[in-house]
């Protein structure tokens, strides 16, 4: 058996990343900051730690935790902080929250791990979770772009530095996935329904994608099958980042494959 440290995995994405590792065969370490997701998820897991990814002493705690289990051969960074803002009207605060999860958790996250593996003289897999953010633009996303795009080339530096010893590093740039969170910002807000349309429209595979579709190339990707694999960002997006403009339907395949007519809900 092998471990493995899930960070933010009490929900969405990162839980259901764990819970797939889990059902794989892995000790599934999982680090969460919210209570109470931690304990909806910990029966699930191999172990649980309550702690916020910005902290390195929770990183080592994972760390002791895993190697407690099993031999540490893999590590996913999912935890992640999303807010809007812009350079000209920025939130100090928020920007700097946002920033300290998502570029400096990573980063300390990856330290963590490759500490581990180096010191164990082991190979091992690193999943970093991205997004298309990270290589598209966004209006009104200035730090979250700039946190996305850090972590792709984090990625690189880690294949780039450490794969002579069997360290590999990959990413998975996420586009629009289904979660509790983006259910509540579309209820939340003015024409909802017309976003979430607009939302499976832009993608060619015209839907929402699902954790469990993350879950399944994150396996892939700390797998043996994925050995020769290292350095590079896979967008996992229904096509969202290949598309120049949202597809426009061919009336008579649309007809044919039984679309109904485009409406703005």
């Amino acid at each position: 058996m092998k471990s493995v440290v899930v960070t933010g995995a009490g929900a969405g994405i990162g839980r259901a990343i764990a819970e797939r590792l889990a059902r794989d065969g892995w000790a599934v370490v999982g680090l969460e900051r919210d209570a109470a997701f931690a304990t909806e998820v910990e029966a699930a897991l191999a172990a649980v730690v309550v702690g916020d990814v910005a902290e390195r002493a929770t990183l080592e705690e994972a760390v002791a935790a895993a190697e407690r289990l099993a031999p540490l051969t893999g590590w996913v960074n999912n935890a992640g902080a999303t807010s809007q803002g812009t350079l000209h009207d920025p939130d100090p605060e928020q920007v700097r929250r946002l920033l300290s999860v998502n570029v400096e958790g990573t980063y300390w996250a990856c330290s963590t791990a490759v500490r581990a593996f180096t010191r164990a003289g082991t190979a091992g897999a690193i999943v970093n979770i991205s997004s298309i953010h990270g290589r598209r633009g966004a209006v009104a996303h200035a730090a979250y772009d700039t946190s996305k795009g850090a972590i792709e080339a984090l990625t690189r530096h880690v294949s780039t530095a450490y794969g002579p010893y069997g360290i590999r590093a990959n990413a998975i740039a996420p586009g629009a996935i289904h979660s509790a969170q983006l259910d509540r910002s579309l209820a939340d807000s003015a024409g909802g329904a017309a976003r979430r349309a607009a939302l499976e429209r832009q993608a060619p595979l015209r839907r929402i994608g699902q954790p469990a579709e993350i879950a399944s190339v994150t396996a892939f990707l700390l797998s043996d099958e994925a050995s020769f694999l290292t350095g590079q960002s896979i967008a996992v997006d229904g096509g969202w980042s290949t598309a120049l403009v949202p597809p426009v339907l061919d009336d008579e395949l649309a007809e044919r494959y039984g679309i109904g007519p485009e409406t703005d809900a």
